[in-house]
């Protein structure tokens, strides 16, 4: 459950910056997406960090599924830009 959830922040996060970003002069949208993608790594490892403080099945678990929910987004996403091209 943790990793879902670490999955879902981040991608909210990436959703945010992304329009952010867009919405901004080149120069200040290359900024926003440096700072979003520390940012980001941040969150990842310190809740990594954490769970392997605590545990190494609850590191392993929360791993693997923040893993397999990130691959899941991002195959959906290609999947709905290959669907919007035909």
């Amino acid at each position: 459950m943790i990793g879902a959830l670490l999955n879902f922040f981040y991608f909210l996060s990436t959703a945010a910056r992304l329009e952010a970003a867009a919405n901004s002069p080149a120069a200040q949208a290359k900024k926003i997406m440096l700072v979003g993608l520390l940012l980001r790594l941040g969150m990842v490892f310190a809740i990594l960090a954490v769970a392997v403080h605590i545990s190494t099945e609850l590191f392993l678990a929360t791993a693997v599924c923040f893993g397999v929910f990130y691959f899941a987004t991002l195959f959906i996403l290609a999947r709905s830009e290959l669907k919007k091209k035909f």
